[in-house]
């Protein structure tokens, strides 16, 4: 019954293909040797090529080294390669602003990360099950998570699957006795410091007298969630696109007027991706800090800021409204060449600049994220830079050039953001403030032939 359970969901949610190469994360716990011994009686099925993937903590003493030659040998015993690592969590934790299980959650992550790359792995399996989403529903309603925190964990998230997150504990635990299959007890999980264990060892067998399928409920609840939030995360994709200026893991910028005619639900979840991707603490985000800031867009509250969780400051512009990571400095590149036709990337900004060569439209309408320029004036390849010292700039329109750090001020570039403010040049002359104008020399004209179109996009669409 369990590996068929194990199976079914991993073909509801296409997990594996044939002959995939799957790293297990194996803890030693029930939860995590049911997943291997599931994928090693599946292994046939799907072709796979299996490796064990363990991570010692290094905060049980003795108890953590146990674990990990347990692991060890359960894989020897399977004739399967056998990786671990050390990780200093506490060191980590101290030095950052996270807690403990953040601190060990990262370091896991980006050990299986640099593991699943190294060897050339297609998958790694995790092992969480039904038990496990039930009970992060109930901490983020707790915590006052909205729609999107109440979709749980998802089931497939490349690289990483969970073939056991519709299986519930006790079905895992009377595999393994019924099996005579060995395992390891963590003494933590009996901590009441934490409160996922709190959760699981008082708040849910409580809520179990009142519906002993809650476990069950709590799941579909949270897959219901889930496809409702993949349709509105798309509409959020859509309105992304012309709402936010820059944007990256330090910095955003948000047009206040497109914004404020997004439907709420819209609203919302666009904030909410903005703030967890500055935070430093995104699990501090809540409800009452999305409205905070939405009513601060909203508002005329010109030149006022705005503190919100994990160093994050929200500075509102006439127009804009700029948010940052107070401690998180990006650094700009010097100088970058964009060939014609080509791109290049400014991956400090999540910024990707594409140049390419056009017919002249008959419309020359266009977006800030667009610039058409006339091909025959331009010295090529293309520069990209940031503001200097004495640069000056001949803006579309203007009577002749100004100093760049003018043009800056006219334009209502906020302060904080002209230092990241990419310039593309030509033969030492500035052709495209990225974003805001481009220069009267480098226009078309009604004689221009081949047009230059140069283009700035994200260069990673998934971080917001």
């Amino acid at each position: 019954m369990f590996i068929a359970e194990v199976q079914a969901c991993i073909e509801a949610h296409a997990m594996l293909s044939q002959g995939d190469k799957v790293i297990v994360a194996v803890s030693g716990g029930a939860d995590s040797m049911a997943l291997l011994f599931a994928l090693f009686q599946l292994r046939l099925v799907y072709n796979l090529t299996l490796a064990v993937a363990h991570v010692n903590h290094q905060l049980r003493g003795e108890e953590a080294e146990r674990d990990a030659l347990f692991v060890e040998q359960q894989a020897v015993h399977l004739g399967l390669p056998y990786y671990q690592t050390r990780v200093d969590v506490k060191t980590l934790q101290h030095s950052s602003r996270m807690s403990l299980q953040q601190a060990a959650r990262q370091e896991r992550y980006h050990f299986f990360h640099a593991l699943y790359q190294t060897l050339g792995a297609t998958r790694v399996a995790l092992g969480h099950t039904a038990d496990d989403q039930a009970e992060t529903l109930l901490m983020r309603l707790l915590r006052g998570s909205g729609p999107t925190g109440l979709a749980g964990i998802p089931a497939v998230r490349l690289p990483f699957i969970r073939p056991l997150i519709a299986v519930a504990r006790h079905t895992i635990h009377s595999y393994l006795q019924a099996e005579s299959l060995p395992w390891v007890e963590d003494s933590s999980n009996t901590h009441p410091v934490y409160l996922r264990n709190r959760v699981r060892l008082d708040l849910l067998p409580k809520l179990q007298r009142y519906n002993p399928q809650i476990v069950r409920r709590l799941t579909e609840l949270a897959d219901m969630l889930r496809a409702d939030s993949q349709v509105l995360e798309q509409q959020v994709d859509e309105w992304a696109m012309p709402t936010l200026g820059w944007q990256g893991s330090n910095r955003a910028e948000i047009r206040c007027g497109l914004f404020g005619t997004a439907p709420l639900a819209i609203q919302r979840r666009l904030l909410r991706r903005v703030i967890e991707t500055l935070s430093s603490t995104p699990e501090t985000v809540s409800f009452r800090h999305i409205e905070d800031l939405r009513q601060f867009i909203l508002s005329e509250s010109y030149g006022r800021r705005c503190v919100l969780p994990g160093q994050v400051l929200a500075e509102r512009h006439k127009e804009t409204v700029l948010l940052w990571n107070v401690d998180r400095t990006p650094t700009v590149p010097c100088t970058l060449v964009l060939p014609v036709p080509g791109e290049v990337d400014i991956s400090a900004l999540n910024i990707r600049l594409i140049a390419d060569i056009i017919d002249k439209p008959r419309s020359l309408g266009g977006t800030h994220q667009e610039a058409l320029l006339d091909l025959e004036r331009i010295v090529c390849p293309l520069q990209v830079r940031f503001r200097q010292p004495g640069d000056r700039f001949y803006p579309l329109g203007a009577p002749g050039s100004k100093k760049l750090q003018d043009f800056f001020i006219d334009s209502r570039i906020p302060r904080a953001e002209r230092p990241y403010v990419p310039l593309v040049v030509s033969d030492r002359k500035i052709v495209w403030v990225v974003g805001y104008r481009i220069a009267d020399p480098f226009k078309l004209r009604p004689e221009t032939k081949r047009v230059l179109r140069l283009q700035c996009g994200a260069l990673h669409r998934g971080e917001f």
